[in-house]
């Protein structure tokens, strides 16, 4: 069940009933939330990642809290879980494995949503950098199993970072690093910025 506040949120994305049913979106109580993110944090808007079946727990899920944390964040991942794409379940998955068709890989969980629901080929990121993760916790970081599962030699991929890239150098580092490592895949990569907010 997704709760009015939610709701009203998802919507203002232009995400439609069917998109939010199709894709497990659920409002959680705070009892929920630390059940999937492994510590506390209060209520929230949970986006699974997996299909757990009806009434069961997704194995791997983010939470948009209520109110946020601490940093002034709002976004939690499950603890010691890593990082892995964001691939709806409304997404085709024959599109998703088509190669002639371009892929579009975005920031966020409601991008992704509203860009899978507007017919185009998308998968997410959960941030710039979250294409990496540390395997060992002082070791390097490198690409996530889940880059291994989409084809990409001689894929057309479009990134479409938030449009803070045009002033964030880290942002702006992370699209370079990303584009560089699908090259060395074989994909032939373009960068897009979304336009600023008016």
């Amino acid at each position: 069940m997704v709760l009015e506040g939610h709701a009203h949120d998802l919507a203002a994305s232009g995400l439609t009933p069917a998109t939010i049913a199709g894709n497990g979106i659920f409002s959680a109580s705070a009892g929920e939330v630390e059940a999937l993110l492994g510590y506390g944090a209060g209520r929230g808007l949970v986006f699974p990642y997996d299909r757990a079946g009806a009434h069961m727990t997704p194995t791997y899920a983010r939470v948009k809290l209520d109110q946020a944390g601490p940093d002034g964040k709002r976004y939690r991942s499950p603890k010691g879980r890593g990082n892995h794409l964001y691939i709806p379940f409304t997404m085709d998955p024959y599109a998703l494995c088509d190669v002639t068709q371009t892929l579009v890989i975005t920031e966020g969980e409601k991008k992704t949503l509203a860009a899978v629901q507007a017919g185009i080929v998308c998968v997410g990121l959960s941030g710039v950098w979250s294409w990496k993760h540390r395997v060992v916790k002082e070791g390097p970081s490198v690409p996530i199993e889940d880059l291994h599962v989409l084809p990409w030699k001689r894929r057309s991929v479009c990134i479409v970072f938030d449009s803070d890239a045009a002033t964030n150098d880290d942002v702006r580092a992370a699209e370079q690093a990303l584009a560089a490592e699908l090259t060395r895949r074989g994909a032939v990569v373009t960068i897009k910025r979304l336009p600023e907010p008016r």
